[in-house]
């Protein structure tokens, strides 16, 4: 399964059966929502509750517990007359039955049970997630022996369920449900970046080495010893006992053929993944066409920015001019950081000409750690806290630093940061206006198309005026129209990795080993990296569909409140929504 939890006991999926019934449409709505994320929390604890969230949630009566949650959500929500909500509760009934709906297709009978028998990834698996989990605590210290308390217990239902993922990739192997090789063999470099190194010097003992002197004796001398037991005597023995079973009885058994239709059933599975990534009702075939339609488009761009800089090579070898010229490198991390610290600045004096809601949370850039960013993407955003005690963080990847242009600085800020991401998400989390279900949400259809919609304000913003990183900002924009072909190509046409690294370095600025990082992504969550272009696409056309309603009506501030002010929702929602602001805009 794709979405983390526990079992959950029937007595809790009877809050939404045994709920209340309302004369009111909208107060009916309201605790439809409020019985479901009761139960969901039950599913979906926060970190730090004494129970099994790791182990449990890999089972068949956890999955069997989620269905009878949906079922009972679905029915009572279909007794709501969606005619006699207002406006936002309408909206909010729109969000919720798409979810639901999705939901449904992904606990359906033998592909979640599939799901399960994958495992771990690279990408987002226990491995490597749980270590930033860990390392977020000794940023923001533990203060009191019960959060101590928590994290030990964190700590041990982590240990078991690295046991209990062990236990179903097995049965995964002899169902003949398993990874490819190349998942794997980063699975184990990542296991064993903790599995042989010092327990002491861990990332784990951070929280140790930071406890406050406000907790004395005897707490102090008990907590010392169970956190290093958990740490040194369950977690790092668990990190070792998942290397050596990837190592040497899983590994072998991986698949050399890399898609997911290469696995019984794998076809399905896909199909519902496309259809949850995109929001949309495009085929595998239709996405891979939409992809080579755009690149060729793209590529025409690319070949007056080439020309704009004064080359006059082919646009393969103008790719091979940036890719070896030192002026196009950073020379150190601290040249990275300045130069997207510059960039954020530039972008800052601009943003109130096309917005009218600015972030309160702050941004900050920040470089992966060794552990995770080989692994990791040029540049990934991780949200503001709703506590206002974290700010929204762009990591930064400097791994193979001689392989990370500069001249992409300019439209990987505008994704990650703002006007991407952090004004997205923060937008939508300082609303409080908005049902929790809302403010928290993330499509990925609707984040990632914003993010990349975000990229083409460059100039409004007073960025590409340098060809380089007009350039830039067009490569980006290949790479997003390549996944649509790469993903579909490994995923349901049956492309081999070095298939998908070959398109990748040929059509945009990837160099090969960021292609390898980017092919192994696809590999390991397949139709997440369609969502990009999908949900763009529909975002421009709206913006297009509006200026043609409007004429000199048309305020493009106006517009980018409307599309980001209510959260993020399915694309079909957000196309229903933009519609009715339409029509309201044109009448007043």
């Amino acid at each position: 399964m794709r979405h983390p939890g526990i079992f959950l006991s029937i007595a809790v999926a009877a809050l939404l059966a045994a709920a209340p019934v309302y004369a009111d449409a909208g107060a009916d709505l309201t605790q439809l929502l409020r019985d479901y994320r009761a139960a969901e929390q039950k599913v979906q604890p926060s970190a730090g509750r004494d129970r099994d969230s790791y182990d449990e949630k890999q089972t068949a009566a956890y999955l069997n517990a989620l269905r009878r949650i949906n079922d009972d959500a679905r029915a009572r929500l279909a007794r709501i007359d969606r005619a006699q909500l207002k406006n936002q509760d309408g909206l909010s009934y729109d969000i919720f039955r798409w979810g639901l709906d999705d939901e449904a297709g992904e606990l359906k009978p033998g592909i979640a049970e599939r799901f399960q028998l994958l495992g771990l990834n690279q990408f987002d698996g226990a491995q490597i997630t749980f270590p930033r989990e860990m390392q977020w605590r000794t940023e923001y210290p533990l203060t009191r022996p019960q959060d101590y308390d928590r994290a030990i217990r964190r700590m041990l239902d982590f240990t078991r369920g690295i046991d209990r993922s062990i236990a179903v990739m097995r049965e995964g192997v002899k169902q003949g449900v398993v990874q490819p090789r190349a998942v794997v063999a980063r699975m184990i470099a990542q296991s064993e970046e903790f599995a042989n190194g010092d327990p002491e010097a861990s990332l784990f003992m951070g929280p140790l080495k930071s406890m406050p002197k406000t907790i004395g004796e005897p707490e102090r001398a008990r907590i010392e010893g169970a956190f290093r037991e958990a740490v040194a005597g369950q977690l790092i023995p668990a990190y070792r006992r998942l290397a050596a079973f990837l190592k040497t009885e899983y590994l072998p058994r991986a698949r050399e053929a890399i898609g997911l239709s290469a696995i019984p059933g794998g076809k399905d599975m896909y199909l519902y993944l496309v259809r949850s990534e995109t929001t949309s009702d495009l085929s595998p075939d239709a996405i891979h066409a939409l992809g080579l339609s755009e690149l060729a488009r793209i590529e025409t761009g690319m070949e007056k920015a080439k020309d704009e800089a004064g080359f006059s090579g082919t646009l393969d070898q103008f790719r091979q001019f940036l890719h070896s010229d030192p002026r196009f490198k950073f020379k150190d991390r601290a040249a990275m950081l300045a130069e997207f610290n510059r960039v954020k600045t530039a972008v800052d004096a601009h943003l109130g000409a096309l917005f009218l809601t600015k972030p309160k949370a702050a941004l900050t850039f920040r470089f992966y750690d060794s552990y995770i960013a080989p692994d990791r993407p040029a540049g990934e955003y991780s949200p503001a806290s709703a506590d206002g005690r974290r700010p929204g963080i762009v990591y930064l990847n400097a791994s193979d630093l001689e392989d990370r242009p500069n001249y992409t600085s300019e439209v990987l800020e505008l994704h990650e940061g703002i006007p991407g991401h952090h004004l997205q998400v923060a937008v939508s989390m300082e609303n409080r206006a908005l049902p929790r279900f809302r403010r928290f949400g993330h499509e990925t259809a609707f984040a990632e198309g914003w993010a990349l919609y975000a990229e083409s304000l460059g100039p409004e913003l007073g960025l590409y005026s340098d060809p380089y990183q007009k350039f830039g900002a067009l490569s980006y924009d290949a790479w997003r129209a390549s996944r649509l072909v790469v993903d579909t190509g490994i995923h349901w046409m049956g492309w081999t990795r070095e298939q998908a690294i070959t398109f990748l370095t040929a059509h945009t600025a990837l160099s090969r080993s960021e292609a390898a990082e980017e092919a192994d992504r696809y590999i390991a969550i397949p139709a997440q990296a369609l969502s990009y272009k999908i949900g763009e696409r529909e975002i421009l056309d709206l913006r297009e569909r509006a200026k043609a309603a409007l004429g000199d009506k048309f305020d493009i501030r106006r517009f980018h409140e409307a599309v980001l002010r209510d959260g993020a929702m399915p694309l079909p929602v957000l196309d229903a929504k933009i519609t009715r602001w339409i029509a309201q805009e044109k009448a007043d």
